[in-house]
């Protein structure tokens, strides 16, 4: 009977651990709540509850999975082997997941701050990024350098708790009467106590919680909150892998091409390029402008521009360029992808967000993409230009943009400034240096693509020597947003990139009158509210139209946009008639409903895709195929 007391025993101080991790997330849930708890009405409201619950019912599997490492590397050998360190390594195993859960927490707060989530595909869209850059501003903004070890501290407190807990008594297998039946109760007790576990304190599926159905509640908050660290990062993975599957290219030709035609594209095409290719009816515009400019904000988002934060003043330049008489604004833009390289990605390619980073991917540098912006322009006769405020080296941008048929790429490494930080140069150093080739290109046809950095942690801009008033702002905060130092600068930096844009379309207009400027943001949802906010603004981004001949009648019908429509709505705009290019999502003079990876916006609302069985199935096809584009090429 000594194997049956050594797992009789041990699987109490399972059992032990098992309560332990239940009772650590609920205190990390309830400390998420309380940190965030102006975003809500009260810590003691029927949601709250509802949100601990929920979050301690999803929270048994990942107490679960914890137990279940430890039980395989504890309980079970010594079952086998007498003189196993069960013990050892039972609360080795634990104290080093605590301190691991611990830094999770605590790297959850600022994640949350930034991205609204407690950790999504933003992780995955890091990996590729500039790590010195994320250091760096990790540090800076972020406050690593207390942080983590203040998580590790934490960790280890808990541990000596857990330590503690493991040498509470238990019931010895030599003091049961009955030892063959508490045996046999205890090994039943484990698949019985899995399965709870399994399925969050139920025993069926139907009555289970898992991370997708846990949000049941209003606030956003409250939902993220029932999702402990283990659980938000299995999101992360989970998403990853639907996104493969959305972008798995083992289909046939004859599937591929049923997966056009269900999208309104032409199957019997040579090329899934010429499968999308549109013809212009009429320009516009009257004159083809010399001067194309599309500018790209780093974090700019639409919400600035709403009735309850317009009066603080940060977007007054360009919601005056939109509400002139030659601009316009789109109402509802979603950006193409959830991050900056994404988004540009979608831009310069054309294609719809598969997750696979053209940037990347071998054929990019191999086949121009006749959907991307600068090839189309290219073939309307202008030269095309990028202009970044970051460095060369990232995220194989330099490289990229060069390959899909822009002629030139300008970027921090060849400016010469002072005031910039680990991201790159200031906006006004950007648009100088602009301002300067803009002046010397004389009459020839020129499309410059921009992608600002200042407005982008950490914040770095002498924002006083810029002109920012911190007192008026402090003055005009609404209850949506905090009255706090670090908020008004970063409000302060959004201000100086409307800034820096206005004057360099005021200086462009002097040198070429005819110019046409399309202004919008790489994405939204970095800014934290102090209350929460809806998806509009939260996730929209601006799209503004600016020129001499630009006339809001033309854009009458435009409620909605995406950026892959940018390219095509620029043609409809400037090209002549007769002229063909290709666009998968068209153009925003013909759409009614556009979506990108995971949001979609008609002419009235802005919602969840995965709300929309019909838009659910033509973004999974659009992937599909974009996906074999990128992947094996352009031909059918």
């Amino acid at each position: 009977m000594d194997r049956f007391a050594r797992f009789f025993e041990g699987f109490q101080q399972d059992l032990k651990a098992y309560v332990y991790w239940c009772v650590v997330f609920a205190v990390f849930r309830f400390a998420f709540i309380v940190i965030y708890s102006s975003q809500i009405e009260g810590l003691f409201t029927a949601d709250v509850l509802q949100s601990m619950w929920l979050g301690l019912r999803l929270s048994l599997k990942t107490a679960g999975i914890l137990v279940l490492f430890g039980g395989v590397l504890a309980t079970l050998p010594s079952v086998v082997f007498k003189n196993w360190q069960a013990e050892k390594i039972r609360y080795v195993w634990h104290s080093l997941a605590t301190i691991v859960f611990a830094t999770l927490f605590f790297a959850r707060i600022p994640y949350y701050q930034i991205f609204n989530a407690g950790f999504n595909m933003m992780i995955i869209n890091g990996m590729h990024d500039d790590k010195y850059a994320i250091l760096i501003t990790a540090i800076n903004e972020y406050q690593m350098l207390w942080r983590l070890p203040a998580s590790i501290l934490v960790g280890i407190a808990l541990a000596y708790i857990l330590k503690w807990i493991f040498k509470t008594p238990i019931i010895k297998f030599i003091d049961v009467k009955c030892k063959k039946v508490a045996a046999v109760c205890a090994v039943l007790l484990v698949p019985f106590l899995w399965v709870f576990a399994r399925y969050g304190g139920a025993f069926t599926y139907s009555k289970s919680i898992n991370w997708e159905s846990a949000a049941r509640l209003k606030s956003n908050l409250l939902n993220e909150a029932i999702l402990d660290d283990g659980q938000a990062l299995y999101r992360v993975y989970a998403m990853k892998r639907k996104l493969a599957k959305d972008t798995n290219v083992n289909i046939t030709v004859d599937e591929l091409k049923k997966k056009i035609a269900a999208v309104g594209g032409n199957p019997n095409a040579a090329t899934i390029d010429e499968a999308f290719k549109r013809t212009v009816v009429a320009p516009k515009m009257a004159q083809q402008p010399n001067n194309v400019v599309l500018i790209v904000g780093e974090s700019f988002g639409l919400w600035p521009f709403l009735p309850q934060f317009k009066d603080l003043g940060l977007v007054e330049q360009t919601t005056k360029l939109q509400n002139s008489e030659q601009g316009f604004a789109v109402e509802n833009m979603l950006a193409g992808g959830g991050g900056t390289i994404s988004s540009i990605n979608s831009i310069v390619t054309g294609l719809p967000n598969t997750g696979i980073y053209e940037n990347y991917q071998p054929n990019s540098f191999k086949t121009k993409y006749q959907t991307g912006i600068a090839y189309i322009m290219k073939q309307l006769g202008y030269k095309t230009i990028f202009w970044y405020g970051g460095f060369s080296g990232w995220q194989n941008l330099k490289n990229m943009v060069l390959a899909q048929s822009f002629d030139e790429f300008h970027c921090a490494d060849e400016f010469r400034y002072t005031g910039g930080n680990a991201w790159g140069c200031p906006d006004a150093v950007l648009f100088a240096q602009m301002s300067d080739y803009i002046a010397k290109q004389g009459t020839n046809k020129v499309f410059h693509m921009v992608l600002t950095s200042s407005n982008h942690p950490p914040y770095t801009i002498d924002l006083q020597k810029e002109g920012f008033n911190h007192n008026e702002i402090i003055t005009k905060l609404p209850v949506d947003i905090k009255n706090e130092a670090k908020k008004i600068t970063e409000l302060g930096h959004m201000w100086y990139m409307d800034k820096s844009i206005d004057d360099f379309v005021k200086n462009t207009e002097i040198v070429e009158p005819h110019s046409l400027f399309v202004i919008t943001g790489d994405h939204s949802e970095r800014f934290h509210f102090a209350k929460e906010q809806d998806i509009r603004t939260k996730s929209a981004i601006p799209c503004v139209f600016y020129g001499k001949e630009i006339n809001k009648e033309m854009f009458n019908v435009v409620k909605v946009g995406v950026h892959n429509q940018i390219a095509g709505t620029i043609a409809e705009l400037i090209a002549p008639a007769g002229f063909e290019y290709s666009s998968m999502m068209g153009n925003m003079f013909d759409s009614n409903v556009v979506w990108n990876y995971k949001l979609c916006a008609s002419k009235k609302k802005l919602g969840s895709i995965g709300k929309n069985v019909e838009l659910t199935s033509k973004a999974s096809n659009l992937k599909k195929i974009a996906a074999w584009r990128v992947v094996k090429g352009n031909n059918l």
